[in-house]
Formats: structure tokens, sequence, C-alpha cells
């Protein structure tokens, strides 16, 4: 081979090297991208979010209907599982805790009880009052037929 052919080959090698090199970077970059976006859009599911997730659910079901029973039951009933927790808080040796849970169920009875008999006791006027009323109206209905 003549030494213009020698290097005509040369520059072929390095050239077909070069474009293969440059081939596997470019494989390279896309893999990781694609394995980038693959797991950012995988279904996989992460099990402590889903705990975490199941905590709060669960504690917002316990804390409304909570707050619904301290609504809806009697001061007397109160009073007596604010002394029944105030004891079982003792044997265990949760004074804190039990404290402060019989005073947080004290002043919500106070604060939340009120808006509620409020509500009611607004609601139970207005049934009076269009009860009174309709009352009313049927009686001036009769009065003309009785007198005729």
């Amino acid at each position: 081979m003549s030494e213009p052919e020698q290097e005509t080959q040369q520059i072929m090698q390095e050239i077909s090297s070069d474009t293969s090199t440059t081939t596997f970077t470019e494989n390279t970059t896309n893999n990781s991208s694609n394995t980038r976006s693959n797991t950012m859009n995988s279904t996989t599911k992460n099990p402590v979010l889903e705990f975490v997730l199941n905590v709060a659910d669960t504690a917002k079901y316990i804390w409304q209907h909570y707050v619904e029973w301290i609504i809806d039951v009697s001061w007397g009933k109160l009073f007596l599982a604010c002394l029944l927790t105030l004891i079982a808080g003792g044997l265990l040796s949760v004074h804190a805790l039990a404290n402060w849970l019989v005073i947080g169920s004290l002043l919500l009875k106070c604060f939340i009880g009120k808006e509620d008999q409020t509500t009611q006791h607004q609601t139970t006027q207005q049934a009076t009052q269009q009860t009174s009323e309709q009352a009313t109206e049927k009686t001036a209905e009769k009065k003309p037929d009785e007198e005729s």
C-alpha cells in the first residue's frame, strides 16, 4: 500500500471510532434521560407516604366523631367522662395527657355547644313562628265561613 492509501485508511478508522464514540455517548444520554422520566412517571407507590396519609385520614375521622360526640352529649355525661378520664390517666401515669383532654373537651363543649344550641334554638323559633302563622291563617279562613 502506498503512503496516501495508508493515511486514508487511518483517517477513516479515526472517523469511524469518533462516530461510534459519539453514538455511544448519545445513547447513554438518552437512556439516562429516559430512566429519569420513567422514574418521575412511575406508578410505584411509596409505602411511607401511604402510611402517613392513612394516619392523617384516621386522625381526621377520629377528631370529627369526637367533636360530634362532645356536641351531642349532655353536660352530666361529659362530666362523668371527664372524671373517668382523670382517674384512668392517674392510674396509667399520663396525668398531663388526661388533663389536656379534659380541658379541651370542656372548652369544646362550651364554645361549639353554644353555637349548636343557638342554631337549634333559632330553628325551633322559626318553626314555631311558621306554625303559629299557619294556624292564624287557618282560623282567619274559617271565620268568614262560620259567619255565613
